[in-house]
């Protein structure tokens, strides 16, 4: 049996511990498993992938799990940190030295000097123990002498460079500064059919309430009884009817936002007072950063296969 189908029919099994919108949702949907929050160390979660086991007993039973139609909007963006700043000459030296000691990886000053000595001939890294290797190389590079000038006079390096109609090449760079944690929004409109769906769609709303908002911890009870708040819980997202590697992939989240609009085409009420369509917002942002592991890449750290990554979305790999 395909795995589509295994996991289709185990959705309908546990319908009980999953809250639906609507009644009659087809195959393409989301699934919002909310877990009580747990701390792991940055870079140990992967992406969420749809197994067969997504939908057992044992992932859902100590969860609250949600399950609407596919958010009106998907889009997948990537913020990398990346600044430019200027090297100066004694930058690019410390640069071209640590480049030629230690390749990509960590270095010591007794490495760095070394590699210095190595890179740049002649030079008694010996009288820089101690001192600002940048500032010494800036003034041991004869061709910067015009920005000593300014120490006589202020401001007469730039009368000599523009006398001169040149200057000191500031040797600007990029330096890479880390990834931003990935966010996302979630839109929909949900308009209840019947008095069962109009219950539903208030009850997945206080669920998710009461998972996305902190509760009061203590430390002993008495006045500090409410000193602490408990973190929100995590959330877990799977797209169902789709292919994610043609999508995206999530790792797990926390919300940052939630808003439902009671009346988003005017006063509008069902028998009883019940709104008869609502629109609602979610804001998310992601508890680990990708990195290129996850795409196929290979690190230090972790090989991923390509070949088994976008594989069948329904297939083995990945997980919380």
């Amino acid at each position: 049996m395909p795995v589509s189908d295994i996991i289709e029919r185990r959705r309908r099994e546990r319908s009980n511990k999953i809250m639906q919108f609507p009644d009659d949702l087809g195959a393409h949907s989301v699934l919002m498993v909310f877990n009580k929050y747990e701390y792991k160390k940055p870079g140990t979660r992967q992406l969420n992938k749809v197994t067969n086991e997504t939908l057992s007993n044992a992932d859902l039973s100590n969860s609250s799990n949600i399950m609407l139609p596919l958010p009106t909007n998907l889009q997948d963006s990537f913020n990398v940190r990346i600044q430019r700043f200027d090297q100066e000459i004694g930058g690019e030296l410390i640069a071209s030295g640590a480049s030629l000691g230690a390749g990509s990886g960590d270095m010591s000053m007794g490495q760095l000097t070394g590699a210095l000595a190595a890179a740049i001939p002649g030079i008694d890294m010996s009288a820089y123990a101690g001192g600002n290797i940048t500032e010494q190389l800036s003034k041991d590079a004869a061709f910067l002498g015009r920005r000593t000038i300014d120490k006589a006079f202020s401001g007469a390096s730039r009368n000599v460079d523009a006398g001169l109609g040149s200057t000191v090449n500031p040797k600007a760079a990029l330096v890479f500064e880390g990834v931003e944690l990935k966010t996302h929004t979630f839109n929909w409109t949900l308009a209840p059919r019947s008095e069962n769906e109009s219950r539903m769609i208030r009850d997945i709303g206080n669920t998710i309430k009461r998972n996305i908002l902190p509760s009061y911890g203590s430390v002993g009870g008495g006045a500090l009884s409410r000193a602490l708040l408990n973190y929100p819980s995590t959330v877990d997202i799977f797209f169902f009817g789709i292919d994610p590697s043609y999508f995206m992939y999530f790792k797990t989240c926390m919300v940052t936002s939630f808003e439902i609009n009671f009346t988003p085409e005017g006063m509008s009420l069902l028998k009883g007072g019940k709104p008869s369509v609502i629109s609602v917002g979610m804001g998310l942002i992601e508890t680990d950063i990708h990195t290129s592991e996850n795409y196929g890449g290979s690190g230090s750290s972790v090989e991923v296969n390509y070949s088994d990554l976008m594989a069948d979305p329904n297939g083995t790999g990945g997980g919380r």
